[in-house]
């Protein structure tokens, strides 16, 4: 029994190592300026498609929508928190920041409006694919201390269709051939790395550089 339980507990040590990394969320009293900090494990990171109205192409960077994630933002009115200090509602702001990232990171984009009327996003967001995604911009000074930092892209989800229906299409990089495969229901065929970013990309995975 004893063995058991301890392979058990290895494999989900993996399984947590691999997939699970933690979040950090700072939020600030605009009163007192008393900090609290919680944190969070996380699965995937969702992060917000926001179009920059002085964009003319209409195109994003991942980079620009992890920056929106991290962002600070004001808590206010209704919003407006507790604070552990002044025992009463305040202003605050609130950001977060990654404390620790997974091995196999999964990249959520939020396509789908949560407006009155549910619509898709199709604005097109850049990411690398044959380089390499660099997260030092969005992580704590704790994270940065740990070393290696970047990622490489090894799969794609892609939706095509609406919000009331749709089909899911994904694009896989062997990790023997590095060739790009797409996977299509039964149909699986090799494509090339330029057919892997398109408007319809909906979740990214990527794996930790040399790991």
């Amino acid at each position: 029994l004893y063995l058991l339980l301890s392979c058990f507990h290895h494999i989900i040590f993996l399984f947590l190592d691999l997939f699970v990394g933690l979040l950090k969320s700072t939020l600030q009293c605009s009163t007192c300026k008393n900090c609290s900090v919680t944190f969070d494990p996380f699965w995937d990171l969702s992060v917000p498609i926001k179009k920059d109205t002085s964009m003319l192409s209409g195109e994003l960077h991942l980079k620009d929508c992890l920056k929106e994630f991290t962002k600070s933002e004001v808590l206010e009115g209704d919003e407006k928190p507790m604070c552990d200090r002044c025992k009463t509602r305040h202003r605050a702001t609130k950001r977060f920041s990654i404390e620790r990232l997974p091995k196999i990171l999964v990249i959520h984009l939020k396509r789908f409006s949560v407006t009155k009327f549910r619509t898709k996003l199709s604005t097109h967001v850049e990411f690398p694919i044959s380089q390499k995604l660099n997260l030092n911009d969005y992580v704590t000074d704790s994270a940065r201390g740990r070393g290696n930092l970047t990622y490489t892209l090894y799969g794609v989800v892609n939706h095509s269709g609406t919000t009331y229906g749709g089909h899911y299409i994904a694009n896989c990089r062997s990790a023997t051939s590095r060739l790009w495969h797409k996977f299509n229901d039964s149909r699986v065929s090799e494509t090339q790395d330029r057919t892997v970013r398109s408007s319809d990309a909906y979740v990214l995975f990527y794996e930790l550089a040399n790991y």
